[in-house]
């Protein structure tokens, strides 16, 4: 019974250490962690390159706010050299053009608002869209109080499911037969 027993113990042992190996070794599994591994890189890489982005956007917008104050810096020194060194015929031409002058309100025409519509329009915009205009053509269109009732007046057909027995005295005066 000895050789037995040992024969059955190193049996299951090898058992275990092959299923053990074969866990440990099996390509599926290598394959899960360079999967896994290959998602990280991808996911630092994608931080990173947001990073980036944020960083090159941020500077973009300090270098356009350095950019106006140096134009705004140039349009005060400017704006000094004209009334210290033009003469006043100068001044005014230099204020004609000023692309911060406003235009001279006395002479010019009164703002009239904005019109949502072209003015040689006719759609639904136009000023005259659903007004009664007179006919134009051969023929005239037909009206209620144009017209005066017709001489026979014709009922539309009485619905029977309804159930509206109340004209039906001029058939209760016949008899089947």
């Amino acid at each position: 019974m000895d050789m037995l027993t040992t024969g059955v113990l190193c049996f299951a042992a090898g058992v275990v250490v092959g299923a053990g190996l074969l866990f440990w070794l099996l390509p599926a599994r290598r394959q899960a962690g360079q999967l896994i591994r290959d998602r990280d890189e991808a996911r630092q890489a994608l931080n990173h390159y947001r990073d980036k982005v944020d960083d090159h956007f941020l500077q973009t917008a300090d270098l356009v706010n350095d950019m106006t104050q140096a134009y705004r810096s140039v349009h005060e020194h400017l704006s000094k050299g004209v009334q210290v060194l033009c003469s006043e015929v100068g001044r005014k031409r230099a204020v004609a053009k000023s692309l911060d002058s406003a235009p001279d309100k006395d002479n010019s025409e009164p703002l009239a608002p904005p019109l949502d519509y072209a003015p040689s329009a006719k759609g639904t915009l136009s000023e005259d869209f659903g007004l009664q205009q007179k006919p134009t053509g051969p023929f005239a269109p037909v009206g209620v109080a144009d017209n005066p009732l017709p001489d026979i007046m014709v009922e539309p057909p009485r619905d029977y499911a309804d159930g509206d027995t109340e004209g039906d005295e001029a058939t209760s005066d016949k008899k089947p037969g």
